[in-house]
């Protein structure tokens, strides 16, 4: 609807300098990005649900995929007046996945903490190594998950009753995918209110060569 309206307004416009113009083909543009990960999400869905989804897993430093994903969202975090807390491990936590996935779900899960966060709130994500698997917290600060969606969040297409715009499967899809790897991924409230996403993947036994 975004798109059709402004691409209408914008045939209205003779003036390349109006500012309405710069301003439409940023939305376009913006949407199209949006429309264009929605379809996506819905084909992974769908490769998810066939099994043709494939993962193409290899030996990995968690460490370095979830910082690569903290960075490429960081710049958003500013943008939208938040403040990331992160604390990159020093030494790597080895796991066995597949990296395409592991930063689908990584910046999935930041999206939504920025699209549900106030300006001034907090984002703070953490890593840490058990002795047999791996822990990631991403916590926010925004309005929380009200209870009666909880059980129902991670269903396909189920849109919370104070969900903002999206297609409603990213969480299914990276429930999929981390139970896929042997993990788990949990979403909840935290104690002092916003959303508190825990997932866990298994840390393979060190074998001596």
């Amino acid at each position: 609807t975004s798109i059709r309206g402004w691409v209408e307004t914008l045939r209205t416009l003779d003036d390349p300098t109006d500012e309405n113009y710069r301003k439409g083909l940023e939305i376009i543009n913006n949407e199209t990005g949006r429309l264009y990960n929605m379809v996506e999400e819905l084909l992974d869905f769908s490769r998810l649900q066939n099994g043709r989804l494939r993962m193409e897993c290899r030996p990995l430093d968690l460490v370095a995929e979830l910082t690569d994903a903290v960075l490429f969202c960081e710049a958003r975090i500013q943008r939208e007046g938040l403040i990331l807390s992160y604390t990159e491990p020093e030494e790597m936590i080895p796991v066995y996945a597949d990296p395409d996935r592991l930063r689908q779900v990584f910046i999935n899960i930041l999206d939504n903490a920025i699209k549900y966060s106030a300006p001034g709130g907090r984002i703070t994500v953490k890593l840490w190594a058990g002795e047999y698997k791996a822990f990631v917290e991403i916590l926010d600060q925004g309005r929380g998950i009200p209870p009666e969606d909880l059980e129902n969040v991670k269903t396909k297409f189920y849109k919370g009753s104070n969900a903002v715009r999206g297609s409603g499967i990213g969480l299914a899809v990276c429930d999929e995918i981390i139970t896929r790897h042997g993990g788990t991924f949990e979403i909840g409230n935290a104690d002092g209110g916003g959303a508190l996403v825990t997932i866990t993947l298994p840390i393979p036994p060190h074998t001596e060569h």
